[in-house]
């Protein structure tokens, strides 16, 4: 009996999601070229401030709230201002922060009348922070909708950054914010972002059937609204949905009408993603060479990007390559350098994964008690986010441990719990491959 994990192709590893979150607000008023330098020169400090992270990601929602931010520094001239700028020009964030945070202090004690003002303030230091700190960004996006309840764009990025981290109960509830302000309002590019958002999460929590509902209600809404940039992103969503329930065709032709939509608009990340998921496919199909050359150009462009989650699936799924090749060693060095961005990220999703790819390792290696202490270890943080399938990959792959210390009871309890996850996700090449195990296991 082979492995679990050859079977099922990179169900392990992280499917990209390609969010349909963009930014409301107004076109920012510095040049293209002059928020690239200032990104730029952030990124360069944190490399040098941390010459062991990657990058932090930079996609255009951040790239717009970032302009914003420079903006309105150029334009209010706050006290500070001209050093705060001269520090941005050399990457340094933390002047512009601490002028946003005396303005959202001191608008905030003006009263109700400049709640507004208190709340941009808030939202600037959230787009900074963004780049290198997490949990401040994550608290300024929350005093903002304390400030402005509706605010869809402030709702938006909360959601971001909560699925960043893990809380996907919590961005289901922003996300579900950003819908009902959008119904409210009857403003359908707002409406289809969040519907999207919340396909992401119901497609993370295992609801197939309900993702696939709501992308499938933000694609006809962006194709109303001839918005390329959603339509790709929920072909995207759809063809990972495609994927996790085994089939690959209509997976790949979801993702290569995204990605050919993606070309058009020259958006790097959207291909990056797309390419990402064309190569898990091709691994799962067992085409090595063609899943590798997917993932390298994949890779390329996330470093190009400086997008940190993209790095990180992209790393883990070329160590998945390097497993099936039986390079175990390499196979680590990739999973390792997965897990190290995705604990800089707190993303615990991330992280689970990549325990799981280690654990992966360490039983093709033939180390039982290591295995089974990188799957233990990934099963608590899945049980943890309630992801269905990743707790049901882990359980199968346990079960797999088992049989191999011939501890059949053990395994095919193992099996039967990640049997009855899978059947509820409705994952049918899953429900195969671990009824045939435990067919198997009963005529023996």
């Amino acid at each position: 009996m082979e492995d679990f994990y050859k079977f099922i192709g990179a169900v392990v590893t992280i499917l990209i999601g390609i969010a349909t979150v963009r930014s409301f607000s107004k076109s920012n008023g510095i040049s293209p070229e002059q928020l690239a330098d200032i990104i730029a020169a952030i990124q360069a400090k944190k490399a040098h401030d941390s010459p062991s992270e990657q990058p932090q990601q930079i996609d255009d929602t951040t790239k717009k709230a970032v302009g914003e931010a420079v903006t309105d520094l150029i334009t209010q001239k706050p006290e500070g201002f001209d050093e705060a700028l001269a520090c941005l020009e050399d990457g340094d964030t933390q002047k512009a922060e601490d002028i946003f945070q005396t303005i959202l202090e001191a608008k905030e004690a003006e009263g109700q009348a400049s709640l507004v003002e208190a709340a941009q303030a808030a939202k600037h230091i959230g787009a900074l922070a963004f780049l290198h700190d997490t949990e401040k960004a994550r608290n300024a996006y929350k005093k903002a909708t304390q400030l402005t309840p509706d605010d869809a764009d402030s709702w938006n990025e909360l959601g971001h950054l909560l699925r960043r981290i893990g809380d996907l109960q919590g961005a289901e509830r922003a996300y579900g914010k950003v819908l009902a302000l959008g119904n409210s309002t009857a403003d359908k590019q707002i409406i289809a972002a969040a519907t999207g958002n919340l396909g992401l999460i119901a497609r993370r929590q295992g609801d197939l059937d309900q993702a696939e509902n709501y992308h499938q209600q933000a694609l006809a809404i962006n194709k109303e609204l001839g918005c390329k940039e959603g339509m790709a992103s929920d072909l995207g969503n759809l063809g990972l949905i495609a994927q996790t329930r085994g089939g690959l065709g209509q997976a790949e032709d979801y993702h290569q009408r995204s990605l050919a939509i993606e070309k058009e608009l020259g958006r790097k990340e959207g291909m990056a993603s797309d390419l990402g998921n064309l190569g898990l496919i091709a691994l799962t199909r067992g085409d090595l060479d063609q899943a590798e050359d997917y993932h390298q150009r994949s890779l390329a462009i996330n470093e190009d990007l400086g997008r940190k989650e993209g790095m990180a699936s992209q790393l883990g799924n070329l160590g998945l390559i390097a497993r099936r090749q039986g390079d175990l060693d390499k196979a680590e060095d990739y999973h390792q350098q997965a897990l190290t961005i995705n604990e800089d990220l707190g993303r615990k999703e991330g992280i689970a994964n990549q325990l799981g790819n280690l654990g992966l390792v360490a039983k093709a290696g033939g180390d039982l008690d290591r295995a089974e202490d990188y799957l233990k270890k990934s099963l608590a943080i899945e049980k943890e986010l309630g992801r269905k399938e990743g707790m049901a990959n882990q359980l199968g792959n346990l079960g797999n441990v088992a049989k191999q210390r011939e501890n059949m009871p053990e395994a095919r309890r193992l099996w039967r719990e990640a049997l009855a996850l899978f059947e509820e996700i409705g994952m049918k090449p899953q429900i195969e491959l671990v009824q045939g195990w435990l067919d198997e296991a009963e005529r023996e």
